[in-house]
């Protein structure tokens, strides 16, 4: 939407040289019960270093050690015991090289003669063929009490790591290791409560969790290969989930690998605030796509056990924040019986959706949720099963929906490459919905015809129904299309960054038509019969409604 120049956190300081206070590194061990093999197969995860000495990385690095399993029975207890960690292998921290300061009264020399080397003219000098490989000893492993609570009310049906072997085994050590964190020490081997010394001096280091829609880079080092130290990927923050809060969402785009990774604010004076907890995870058979992250300021002051800090957060952009005030406003929770998706709301009483959404209206109720108010609402019109286009038509009381704002609709076609906003109720809590707002997540327009809108917004389940946003340079959020389904193949995979949408345009005169004059006549229109229009909705084997 905001295309904005790619900074990397300031590490310059004028007066010490080169100073990096917080760096994004990768964490590796050698593993196998065989001793042979030991130095073949390398088990990895990324890290950030802090204070030239220190390392936190994610738990899920000691996923194939027997030690795993130790904190999986802890439940949330410290483990403090010798035994523990003297059988923890040697770490290995891979960052990358700085120019030496003062510079070596031998750099020149050696210089001199790679040059006389050199074919071409590669710079054998850049920083991504300069690593550094420091070792270090792991002095301390714990489990975060507020992402245990998050695994616990809302990730209970969610499945950790990629999909290959024992799924259930691997889930529930996935999800025991999800909130627990690891402490290095590059230069002794203290444990106990002197590793609290350097987790108050990174508490003072992190910033407040930023809010919803700030742009975020996460810095990772996915599959553990050096070609990708340190790795810079971009995104936003799509959703908040907890009071404290306690779990960041994000389409910054991570893999395997990347856990333990640092997560900055964007900008000229990029702030520490988050890192890494789980970069692959499926639901309801779907990859999820989005990225998940810890707030540290959370984290370490559930682990000092100080007073919560409310300071204000990390605020988005003031522009990005007036466009998620509309949608906000505009985009409705809608739920019947098992199922739910999104909504539009276009004003007296009517919301649009996916008809697929309310399938089951004849047996269950259809509620609405948005902005702490909940009210059932009526099945005005919904297209037959598996026909173009697959939406439906609510009616609600008005008077309970005074302070929401009715949708624009887009007056021009949309074009292929133009950046757009996706908006969609994927995740939230039964208990708790009353801090209930939609993941926003960002893209582009792949494809474009009178019928159908493909776009690489990241969607998945409780997306359907939802609006395909245009941002104008008015700052007016105008609905594009309709999401009503992603690609899946017939194996089973889900594709989250591929989805399909119906152009607003197609159906939006007949609904406003109707609206005005109650003619349900004018609604049969929007079943498109068209051969050409039923042969590129029905997508088969890729289809996966949502």
């Amino acid at each position: 939407m905001y295309n904005k120049p790619c900074y990397t956190p300031n590490i310059l300081d004028s007066k010490q040289g080169y100073k990096m206070s917080v760096e994004g590194v990768m964490v590796s061990y050698n593993y196998s019960d065989d001793g042979e093999l030991a130095n073949i197969l390398t088990v990895s995860a990324s890290g950030l270093k802090f204070s030239n000495r220190w390392v936190l990385t994610h738990g899920s690095i000691l996923s194939p050690l027997k030690q795993a399993n130790v904190i999986k029975n802890a439940r949330g207890r410290p483990i403090l015991n010798d035994e523990f960690y003297n059988d923890l292998p040697e770490i290995y921290v891979t960052c990358e090289k700085m120019p030496s300061k003062p510079p070596n009264v031998y750099e020149d020399v050696e210089k001199l003669s790679r040059e006389r080397n050199l074919d071409n003219d590669i710079d054998f000098e850049h920083s991504s063929y300069q690593v550094r490989v420091l070792t270090g000893r792991i002095c301390h492993v714990w489990q975060c009490p507020v992402l245990d609570r998050c695994v616990d009310d809302i990730l209970y049906s969610w499945t950790i790591g990629h999909q290959d072997g024992d799924m259930e085994k691997q889930t529930r050590l996935g999800k025991a290791l999800l909130s627990v964190f690891v402490l290095i020490d590059l230069e002794g081997d203290y444990r106990g409560l002197k590793t609290l010394r350097p987790l108050s001096e990174l508490l003072d280091m992190v910033k407040p969790p930023p809010e919803r829609g700030t742009s975020i880079q996460v810095h990772s080092t996915p599959f553990g290969c050096e070609a990708f130290l340190n790795a810079v990927t971009r995104g936003a923050v799509c959703g908040v989930i907890g009071k404290r809060p306690s779990l960041l969402l994000t389409d910054a785009a991570t893999a395997l690998g990347s856990e333990g990774g640092p997560v900055f604010t964007e900008g000229p004076n990029a702030e520490l605030v988050g890192a890494v907890v789980c970069s692959v995870s499926w639901w309801r058979g779907e990859w999820v796509g989005l990225t998940l992250a810890a707030p540290l300021r959370a984290v370490l002051a559930a682990k000092l056990r100080v007073p919560p800090l409310h300071p204000p957060r990390a605020p988005a952009s003031p522009l990005y924040s007036k466009i998620l005030k509309i949608v906000d406003r505009t985009t409705m929770l809608v739920r019947c019986g098992a199922a739910w998706g999104a909504g539009v709301w276009l004003g007296r009483g009517h919301v649009l959706t996916c008809a697929h959404v309310v399938k089951n209206h004849a047996s269950y109720k259809v509620s609405l949720y948005c902005q702490n108010k909940k009210e059932t609402a009526m099945v005005r019109y919904k297209t037959k099963d598996d026909k173009a286009y697959d939406l439906a038509l609510l009616y609600t009381n008005p008077d309970n929906w005074a302070h929401l704002i009715p949708a624009e609709f887009a007056e021009e076609p949309a074009e292929k490459g133009e950046s757009v906003l996706a908006a969609g109720y994927p995740y939230f809590n039964e208990n708790n919905l009353e801090d209930l707002k939609p993941t926003v997540t960002s893209g582009h327009i792949n494809n474009v015809s009178h019928s159908m809108i493909q776009t690489s917004c990241c969607v998945q389940s409780g997306f359907s129904g939802g609006p395909i946003f245009r941002i104008t340079k008015e700052l007016k959020a105008e609905v594009l299309a309709t999401i009503v389904s992603n690609a899946k193949a017939q194996t089973g995979a889900s594709f989250p960054y591929i989805n399909m949408a119906v152009p607003t345009r197609a159906f939006i005169r007949l609904i406003q038509h109707f609206i005005l004059d109650r003619d349900e006549s004018k609604l049969s229109s929007i079943e498109n019969n068209k051969e050409i229009v039923e042969s590129q909705w029905r997508l088969l084997p890729y289809r996966s409604k949502i």
